[in-house]
């Protein structure tokens, strides 16, 4: 459907034209049927006006026909006829019209009249009756002597002229009034379209007038029908998320130039001291080595936020599987920096524990979740995992505490670069591990939840059709 406004205009005139159409041909045919009811009615009364001056005397039969009455049959542009006959017997009477001629009689006559088309003497198309009526007898008394009444065939055809004259226009006055009517119904049906899709139209200017740098809180469309409010509904939501992703956008713009501002400014004060004292060879040793590790420490974090970008973009495929879950903790706690591990650290973690999800991105995620815990956790502090579920169909739980988090921060966590205030100064740590883990995870059909209990923060990750499940169950 190319457009609306063609499909409702198409529909409703079409549907018009059809109605109209009925309509029309409905009156044309019951009207031109009345029409030829009358006309018949009118051929029974000249029958009916011959019986009246049909007579009979004791031996014979008076015709009293008067053609100053009746011009019609006398006339010579379209006359009409008549024959009278007796039943049984000889030609009674004709019309002058008809001269040596004789109308045909079409099937048996009878004291019912009968009607019919056909062409009259003369060529033109005509309408017939014939009917069988009794002579009056000039005796009304009874007794034997009164003679038998004579019986009369009466045929008369006149010309449809006036018929087809009058049907003709009866159709003009009905398709007249139809194409007067289909023209005002399309008028009509015209306004009606456009100022049903006016709505449409302010809602498309509305959009169209759209700055993406100073985005609404919702379009300004005025009152919309029921029919055009979930569109507009779903047009400011999609706004909204435009604009927070726009602002997603600017933040993190802010925040890469912020994260690599640093370490180009140490790499120049760097280069600025081994320039100063190339002479001593231990001095430009230090410095190739903090060259190095800045370097270092900056392509991890192109590499991660390229990895993000990829993940956002959809380039990564992923294969699902169950992952023995144990194994993978395992190697997150083993990698972790022994110097910086917390008094606790407990793993309740069964070899038989599984998780459907992508092997390779759930080591990243479990990785980077136990990491963070351990990094950030301190050294009196503990670190619990553990999984809660049965089959496939677990969540991998990994909690640690005292924290130093509020429940505000936990809308943070994930996005790019976030750090709490006191972790700023970490070099250690990018800022990127969450936002990366999170983009797996919505990638991979897993989902990342966070939560606080006090000074306790745990970290679930959950099949995403489970986390929904779950989300449904808690409302």
């Amino acid at each position: 459907m190319r457009s609306i406004r063609t499909y409702l205009l198409t529909r409703l005139l079409g549907g018009a034209l059809v109605i109209l159409s009925i309509a029309g041909i409905a009156v044309y045919v019951v009207v031109a049927r009345s029409l030829a009811n009358r006309f018949d009615e009118n051929l029974h009364d000249r029958v009916l006006g011959f019986a009246s001056i049909l007579f009979q005397t004791a031996d014979s039969l008076e015709f009293e026909f008067s053609g100053e009455l009746m011009p019609e049959y006398e006339r010579a542009t379209e006359p009409a006829f008549f024959e009278l006959r007796v039943v049984g017997g000889e030609v009674l009477e004709r019309s002058e019209s008809l001269a040596d001629g004789a109308l045909t009689v079409l099937g048996t006559p009878s004291e019912q009249p009968t009607h019919w088309d056909a062409p009259l003497p003369d060529g033109r198309d005509g309408r017939y009756i014939a009917q069988i009526i009794e002579v009056h007898h000039v005796f009304p008394e009874e007794g034997p002597g009164r003679p038998t009444a004579s019986r009369v065939l009466v045929v008369i055809a006149r010309g449809r002229e006036s018929l087809i004259r009058e049907e003709r226009v009866l159709l003009a006055w009905c398709a007249g009034t139809c194409v007067l009517l289909g023209a005002l119904i399309g008028v009509v049906s015209w306004r009606s379209v456009e100022r049903a899709l006016a709505p449409a139209r302010r809602l498309a200017a509305a959009l169209d007038a759209l700055d993406v740098d100073r985005l609404p809180a919702r379009l300004s469309v005025g009152d919309v029908p029921r029919e055009l409010a979930p569109v507009a509904e779903k047009s400011d939501a999609l706004i909204r998320r435009v604009d927070a992703a726009l602002a997603r956008e600017r933040r993190a713009t802010a925040d890469i130039a912020h994260e690599l501002r640093t370490p180009i400014a140490e790499l120049v004060t760097v280069a600025e001291v081994a320039l100063r004292d190339g002479r001593d060879p231990e001095n430009s040793r230090r410095a190739l080595t903090t060259a190095r590790d800045v370097a270092w420490r900056m392509g991890r974090t192109l590499s991660t936020l390229l990895r993000l970008a990829r993940l956002q973009a959809h380039a990564e495929s992923f294969e699902s599987s169950d992952v023995e879950l144990a194994e993978l903790v395992d190697e997150a706690l083993r990698a972790a920096d022994a110097g910086s591990r917390p008094a606790t650290i407990e793993s309740a973690v069964a070899g038989s524990a599984r998780l459907r999800g992508d092997r390779d991105a759930l080591r990243i995620v479990i990785g980077n979740v136990i990491g963070n815990a351990l990094h950030y956790t301190p050294r009196d502090g503990w670190v619990r995992c553990r999984v809660d579920g049965e089959g496939s169909v677990n969540a991998l739980i990994v909690e640690n505490g005292p924290v130093d988090l509020a429940p505000e921060d936990l809308r943070s966590l994930g996005e790019p670069f976030w750090r709490k205030d006191g972790a700023r100064s970490d070099r250690a740590r990018t800022g990127l591990g969450l936002a990366l883990s999170r983009a797996l995870c919505d990638r991979s059909g897993l989902a990342l939840e966070f939560s606080l209990d006090g000074s306790t923060f745990r970290v679930r990750i959950v099949p995403s059709d489970a986390a929904r499940q779950g989300a449904r169950t808690a409302r």
